[in-house]
Parts: structure tokens; sequence; C-alpha cells
């Protein structure tokens, strides 16, 4: 029997789910069409909404590696396991890292005429890819704290999850 995952701090799950939240927001209110961006405001919008999901994205990665671990998996977890949750989870943070540079590029490069051939189309084609990508890393991400959850009931779901004990009970 695996001893059950130590819950994270409140700042940890509290950076985790701002960043849910702020993915969210990006995906709800994407844009249909870079010529969007010549609205100014727009433009500032978008900038500002890369820069803060990119920020939060920099403080989860050095918060996890430096202060909180990057992982409850017990030590006995397959090594299948532990190659899973770490794939999917560098993943998810090249996934943001990539949005938001080709976000800034792409801003860049509708601004600047120089920019705006070649350039542009490939921070699009990047933007796209990092876009298609970060929904499939999600799923995984959630079916694979559904399988701690529901299958290993080792505490990692309940880890993450404010207002769940060890035991899966609202405590």
């Amino acid at each position: 029997m695996t001893t059950p995952a130590k819950p994270h701090s409140f700042i940890t799950r509290s950076i985790h789910w701002a960043s849910a939240a702020l993915i969210a927001f990006g995906y709800f209110k994407g844009l249909d069409n870079v010529s969007q961006l010549a609205d100014p405001n727009l433009l500032r919008t978008e900038v500002i909404f890369s820069l803060l999901l990119g920020g939060l994205f920099a403080l989860r990665l050095l918060w996890t590696k430096k202060v909180a671990g990057h992982t409850r998996l017990p030590t006995d977890a397959p090594r299948w396991e532990k190659f899973a949750s770490q794939a999917v989870h560098v993943g998810l943070y090249a996934s943001v890292f990539l949005i938001v540079i080709s976000g800034l590029g792409i801003a860049l490069g509708y601004t600047t005429p120089v920019l705006s051939g070649l350039f542009l189309s490939a921070m699009i084609g990047l933007h796209e890819f990092a876009l298609a990508a970060l929904p499939i890393l999600l799923i995984t991400h959630i079916a694979g704290a559904l399988w701690h959850r529901f299958i290993r009931r080792d505490g990692i779901f309940e880890s993450m999850v404010p207002g769940l004990s060890s035991n899966g009970k609202a405590s």
C-alpha cells in the first residue's frame, strides 16, 4: 500500500488553478482572425494577456522546481507512470510557452511590415500547432488525475484539488 500523497500548498494549488483559468480564458476569448490585431486596444490586450500567461507559467515552473516539488508520485509508482507524468507536464509547459512566444511573434509580425511575410506565417503556424497540442495534453493530464483518483487511489488527485482530503471526502 502506498502512502497517500502529501497535499500541495495553497500557493501551489492557486498557481495551478489560476493557470487553468487563464488557459480556458485564452481559448474562449481567442481571435478569429489575425487582422483583428489592427485594433490597437485588442493588440495591447493580447500582448498583456500573453505576458501574463507566460509570466504565470514561468513562475509556476520556478515554484515547482525550487520550492514545492514537481511531483507527488509515490516512489514505487511504475516507470511508465513516471514517464507519462513527466512527458505530459513537459508538453504542457512547452505548448504554453510556444503559444506565448508565437503569439507575441504574431503581434510583432503584424505590426512590423518587414516581418509580415514568412516570419508572420511561421509564427501563425507555430501558434496553431501549439494551440492544437495543448487540449490533447490537458485531456491526458485530466485522465491521469482521474486515474489517480479512481484506480490508484494514491492521493495525487486530492493533493491538487482544494477541499478534498486524501480519503477523497470533503474536508
